[in-house]
């Protein structure tokens, strides 16, 4: 019984140590394990059986370098629906069209919003710029024009860049 477990233990130490190679080894060396029954193939008559291994020339590395890393999926455009919104309408000067001084009717609006804050207090400032036209003419779209922003595109108001600018630089807190 004692030879039986002895016998049995060694075969785990050598099980052991062929799957922490396969795991901890180098990387060429994972996949590179054998068993002994792939040592003893039978190859029969190899010079009547030969086929030609096919070339691929690379075919694999320029798969891997057409593929597309996925983009990250990011809430780009979304600010959170619990903050409080400051909505602010900017309404066109003239009520009447420039090409015939007819009555302006509403056909749409631009909502941008970006996020902004009072120290210890983050809002969002909605600017919604309604559209007008003409009923008569059809012609012109009237609009006024959207609020230059520090950084073009972006998301942060003027106030929460210079907030966050004090913070770091002159009050060297982290980002």
């Amino acid at each position: 019984m004692v030879i039986a477990l002895d016998t049995e233990n060694e075969k785990l130490r050598v099980a052991l140590e062929v799957f922490q190679a396969m795991i901890f080894g180098a990387k060429s060396e994972r996949g590179s394990v054998i068993s002994a029954e792939q040592g003893s193939l039978d190859l029969g008559d190899l010079a009547t059986d030969t086929t030609p291994v096919a070339n691929d020339n690379g075919a694999g590395d320029a798969e891997r370098r057409t593929r597309r890393r996925e983009s990250a999926k990011r809430n780009v455009g979304a600010l959170p629906k619990h903050l409080p919104r400051v909505e602010e309408v900017i309404e066109p000067g003239v009520a009447q069209c420039p090409c015939c001084s007819g009555a302006l009717h509403k056909v749409g609006q631009d909502i941008s919003e970006v996020l902004d804050v009072i120290p210890a207090i983050l809002r969002v400032l909605r600017t919604i710029r309604p559209k007008y036209a003409c009923r008569a003419c059809e012609g012109a779209i009237i609009q006024v024009p959207a609020k230059p922003r520090l950084v073009t595109g972006g998301m942060a108001s003027t106030a929460l860049i210079a907030y966050v600018a004090t913070m770091k630089f002159a009050w060297h807190l982290p980002l």
